[in-house]
């Protein structure tokens, strides 16, 4: 048998299709349940190396599978390609610029994040193709991005079958994740009224507007009487129109609603909705409420990280040119003079002094081209945003990786990051990403054991919750849908 690390040559070799791959993901830019020709990039490259490929799975025309060996250990990687809306760039400049204004883009690197997965699968298919027993399953998953698709494939128990799920996600570090996510809510609130000339007979008219904004302001209100960690965001989507003089008759608007635990999250959604009803008898309106999707909090796996982090060790983070490191430079300086928030954040996780001393010694590093120490601490942590990985990890044991594609302080969701997209430095990141994934999944493939541990640390997680899933009448919907 060969040494594990010997399969991820398949990686190097390939590394210019996978890289080509990546950019043209990029360059078809796609939102939530939209990504047509994304999904079918991917999946036709993974029809070519020999993967089964489902399409359409879950009832989701974007979803996809890509299966290769038999029997267990089956493990299975998390790919996503959703771009956002709005997030139109050129790529390769240090300046904001849009190839179309009000187009999408891919400011959270998906384009990389889908590869980098797929990238992972074809090595543990080298792997498998040597006489090891096993299945390795690739996830197609749409919709990351405001949709929760994850959370639609959970519920039909897609991800049930599987011994762990392995992903990552583009950053400007290269780490384990060990952090837990907010679960969410989100819904979309819809006011009528009856319309009248505002100045002639103002009595006759029962303003949609008034209860919109009395709902914002009484949830504006809550937030004072909720946990510390919960978040409550909207966005007006229908004001009832421009004329100021007549009384508007319907109103509507996009709640997301967010909490460290999903029952917390279900708890503060049913005040919001309160809070709409009230608005509604304020105003002598009608109400109406649908959801349009959730996501789960994200349930760590202390087992499985220290695997992955020592696969991130044995890998090897990639070399830099001087010309890169100029680059990641000129970037990080588009981003101002203010602290470097993720950094702080990293920093703020590790309570070993060595390890405190090792990343403030990093601080002002030109990129970021170290691992960050790994800690494995009891309490849990949650981060300020939101992932359907979550969802997935209610049903196996599952680690995510970040590694780093984008200068250090280039904001999530931002025109730099859509720029770096097809960058030599985005492109090298995305390959380290699929080899560590894949060698932590061959290491775990050696040692089952290892996988059962797993297992049981993920009951003794979850310690008989139950995970809230999404009713089945709700649909996956994209963003131009809600509208």
């Amino acid at each position: 048998m060969k040494e594990l690390k010997e399969y991820l040559k398949v990686i190097e070799e390939a590394k210019e299709d996978l890289c080509g791959l990546s950019d043209a993901v990029w360059e078809n830019p796609e939102t939530a349940f939209t990504e047509y020709r994304s999904a079918q990039l991917l999946a036709e490259f993974l029809k070519k190396q020999g993967f089964r490929v489902k399409e359409g799975v879950c009832g989701i025309e974007t979803a996809f599978t890509a299966s290769f060996g038999s029997g267990r250990p089956k493990i299975g990687f998390l790919g996503e390609f959703d771009a956002l809306s709005g997030m139109s760039q050129k790529a390769g400049i240090l300046e904001k610029e849009a190839i179309r204004e009000g187009c999408s883009g891919h400011g959270c690197g998906h384009n990389l994040l889908g590869v980098g997965a797929l990238a992972a699968a074809m090595a543990l298919k080298a792997y498998l193709e040597d006489g090891h027993e096993g299945t390795v399953i690739y996830y197609g998953c749409p919709g990351e991005e405001g949709g929760s698709g994850k959370a639609f494939m959970a519920r039909e128990g897609i991800f049930d079958e599987l011994d762990c799920a392995i992903t990552w996600h583009p950053g400007t570090m290269n780490m384990v994740c060990k952090d837990s996510s907010l679960a969410n809510f989100q819904l979309l609130y819809e006011f009528e009224g009856k319309s009248a000339h505002a100045a002639g007979c103002p009595e006759l008219g029962r303003s949609a507007l008034d209860a919109l904004e009395l709902m914002n302001v009484g949830c504006n209100f809550l937030r004072e009487h909720m946990p510390e960690k919960a978040r409550v965001h909207y966005a007006i989507t229908d004001t009832g129109g421009y004329s100021p003089n007549v009384v508007q008759s319907r109103a509507s608007a996009v709640y997301l609603v967010r909490a460290p635990k999903q029952q917390e999250a279900y708890e503060l959604m049913e005040r919001v909705n309160r809070i709409a009803q009230g608005a509604a008898l304020m105003t002598d309106t009608k109400m109406s409420s649908r959801l349009i999707k959730s996501c789960a909090n994200t349930v760590p796996n202390r087992v499985l990280e220290k695997v992955m982090y020592q696969a991130m060790q044995d890998v090897g983070v990639p070399e830099y040119t001087e010309e890169e490191y100029e680059l990641a430079v000129a970037y990080r300086n588009t981003a101002g003079d203010g602290p470097d928030t993720g950094f702080e954040n990293v920093v703020e996780d590790h309570l070993q002094p060595e390890n405190l001393q090792f990343l403030k010694s990093h601080r002002k590093d030109r990129l970021y081209d170290f691992i960050v120490p790994y800690e494995p601490v009891h309490l849990v942590k949650a981060m300020g945003g939101s992932t359907d990985v979550g969802d997935v990890s209610w049903q196996c044991p599952t680690v995510q990786i970040n590694t780093a594609v984008w200068a250090p302080k280039s904001p999530g969701h931002s025109w730099q990051v859509v720029a770096q997209g097809k960058s030599s430095i985005a492109h090298k990141g995305m390959l380290y990403s699929g080899k560590c994934m894949a060698l932590g999944a061959m290491m775990l493939m050696e040692s089952p054991e290892i996988l059962a541990e797993a297992g049981e640390e993920l009951k003794a997680e979850l310690n008989g919750q139950t995970y809230i899933a999404i009713p089945p009448e709700i649909r996956p919907a994209a963003i131009s849908q809600l509208k």
